[in-house]
């Protein structure tokens, strides 16, 4: 064990440049997720109004652990099979495969709990970074002074720890199968061959995640919202297990008209030969490229969805805005404000809400409410209703007993009576009787819905309401637009706070495996180069290469967030007769540029040594 542990460490010194690109992927892998926990944590111990940032933070967390593990399990994978040749020859010399797997553990160790301990000292960095970031898109009304606490860096480098240790794992275990003769004769070659753990997790990622679209119930955006996040992630696990098989014939496929050409064909046939190199360098492209997409465009039907029930429901003609005073006019009917009341709710759900206060019959005829389940007429009382997304996440329904508890600390039992259809715009989930509402702290929000009284039009209303100088007169289109304009700013902000930190990590992994196979490949560049081929045509060879895995990649993921999107979007919008559809084109092909330019660029730069003579080989040699 012991001699095990000291040809370990030997290997990593002899290898550190091979090494680095793994140590540099789980750095910065635990460093994303350190930087998240360490900012939730500090910014849970400002108090329950920031229930909003938390679920930000949530989601973020969400994607910067899928991200770091996705690629510090591919890069860690990569590493071991780039070393494939040298374990062969240690096999031919009388290491059993008990022995070779035990070297390649004990290398990844060393590795990761060096990476882990640099990732969760710059943890905090990227803690500060990204409290400056949300302070700058206002998701926070100012800078949230950080905790310094142990456990968030401790549980962030041991996830960096544990996700190495299984990505030098799986590919130990693919290593000490290959006889030493097959190693000797294959030498780079990584095969296609997906084995039968591989294949059945991948199967059952795909099979899942089609299950789960397919079987999505209609009219529950929330749930479609949850299924934007998950199922993309399941789709590219499952596409990335069979990536070995799946990716080169793709490439050959698409690349097919360029066989004959002499450096085109050459790429060809090395992305082809290559399959765990091409996966290995497909992998974050697709990742990002799969889940940002869908998610950017499903939170864009989600708008759209909004924006329909909002312009299907809404009966008042005249909305005023940005005053506390309701509007007063003789040609005003009904006049219905938005209130709202913190509240929370306790038991095992226990959860903070804001509730508005509401008269069912007047709410009715001006924003539309409909009922889902129950009665709305019984909202008397010591009663409340709540709208059907947020059952799922309340934990109670229709007939529950529910304890809460109001701003100035009055705790009572309330009655679920009924459940309300959706509209977020229009209506708060969690509906009190108005009276109950006032008498615990219920203030206006500043949104009035008007109809006009009888023989009044809506365009008389209008006039009248601006004449006496009452707020922000609109009609219900303008008001509308304006409503939908904020929501798409405001999930915007949300992209680049989500986003941001998990792109350009994503960035960084993608320069850093293209690196990693450029070192690898020295050798053959080198052989390249004294066989005749210049500086320059290696130079087009290695940049076609990157292109066509790239361009696989970001097929297969604007694959994924088309199919994503448009099986989301269906169950969203069912029911509703007028939803725009609107494509964020700018921010999807921001995406596909940035792939496009990173990959370029880390697949040229590397290359530039070639511009001298080739002795290059020699030195590699020796």
């Amino acid at each position: 064990m012991l001699a095990t542990i000291r040809l370990g460490l030997a290997s990593v010194r002899e290898h550190r440049a091979l090494y680095a690109g793994s140590f540099v992927a789980v750095a910065l892998g635990v460093a994303l997720i350190a930087g998240v926990v360490v900012l939730t944590v500090s910014i849970g111990d400002q108090g329950p109004e920031v229930q909003d940032t938390l679920s930000l933070l949530g989601v973020m967390a969400g994607f910067a652990g899928f991200m770091a593990i996705f690629v510090v399990s591919s890069t860690f994978g990569f590493t071991v099979t780039a070393r494939r040749r040298e374990l062969g020859l240690l096999r031919l010399v009388g290491a059993t495969p008990r022995q070779v797997r035990r070297q390649v553990r004990v290398e990844a160790l060393v590795v990761a709990v060096l990476a882990a301990v640099a990732g969760a000292a710059l943890g905090q960095l990227v803690a500060l970074a990204l409290a400056v970031l949300l302070a700058a898109q206002d998701v926070t009304p100012e800078r949230v002074p950080l905790t310094w606490n142990l456990l968030p860096l401790a549980i962030s480098a041991g996830c960096g720890v544990v996700v190495a240790l299984l990505g030098a794992w799986a590919a130990s275990r693919r290593a000490a199968k290959v006889a030493p003769a097959q190693a000797l004769r294959e030498a780079t070659d990584t095969g296609r061959r997906v084995g039968a753990v591989r294949g059945i997790v991948g199967t059952l990622c795909l099979v899942g995640a089609a299950a789960m679209l397919v079987g999505i119930r209609a009219g529950d955006p929330v749930l479609a919202l949850m299924l934007s996040i998950f199922v993309p992630e399941l789709v590219v696990v499952g596409l990335v297990c069979w990536g070995p098989v799946l990716l080169p014939l793709l490439v050959r496929v698409l690349t097919l008209p360029f066989r004959e050409h002499p450096v085109l064909g050459l790429a060809r046939e090395n992305v082809g030969n290559q399959a765990r190199r091409t996966t290995s360098l497909a992998a974050p492209v697709l990742a990002i490229s799969a889940i940002a997409g869908s998610l950017i465009l499903s939170l864009s039907f989600a708008a759209d969805w909004d924006q329909g029930i909002t312009r299907q429901q809404l009966a008042a003609p005249v909305v005023v805005t940005d005053t506390q005073r309701a509007p007063s006019a003789p040609e005003a009917g009904v006049v219905d404000g938005r209130n709202a009341v913190p509240l929370a709710t306790g038991g095992e759900a226990a959860s903070d809400w804001t509730a508005e206060g509401i008269d069912p019959a007047t709410a009715v005829a001006t924003r539309g409410l409909r009922t889902h389940e129950g009665d709305l007429g019984r909202l008397t009382g010591r009663t409340m209703a709540i709208s059907r997304s947020a059952v799922f996440d309340a934990g109670f329904g229709l007939g529950s007993q529910v304890r809460v508890r109001f701003p100035d600390g009055t705790r009572m039992r309330l009655r679920v009576v009924a459940i309300v259809e959706d509209a977020a715009t229009l209506h708060e989930d969690v509906l009190l009787p108005r009276r109950l509402a006032r008498a615990h702290g219920a203030k206006p929000t500043g949104t009035w819905f008007v109809l006009p009284a009888p023989g009044v039009d809506a365009a008389g209303l209008r006039t009248a309401l601006r004449d006496r100088g009452t707020g922000d007169v609109l009609t219900g289109e303008q008001w509308i637009a304006r409503v939908d304009r904020a929501q798409r700013d405001q999930n915007q902000v949300g992209l680049i706070a989500i986003l941001g930190p998990t792109g350009l990590y994503a960035g960084i992994a993608i320069a850093n495996t293209l690196l990693m196979g450029t070192l690898q490949r020295r050798r053959e560049f080198s052989v390249t180069r004294l066989v005749g081929a210049t500086a320059a045509q290696v130079r087009r060879m290695v940049l076609a290469e990157s292109a066509m895995v790239a361009g696989a990649a970001l097929l297969l993921g604007s694959a994924v967030t088309v199919t994503v999107a448009a099986l989301l979007r269906a169950p969203m919008t069912a029911g509703l007769d007028d939803v725009p559809l609107t494509v964020p084109w700018g921010s999807l092909l921001a995406i596909a540029g940035a792939c496009a330019v990173v990959t370029v660029v880390a697949a040229v730069l590397p290359v530039s040594w070639l511009r001298g003579h080739p002795s290059a080989v020699a030195d590699h040699q020796r």
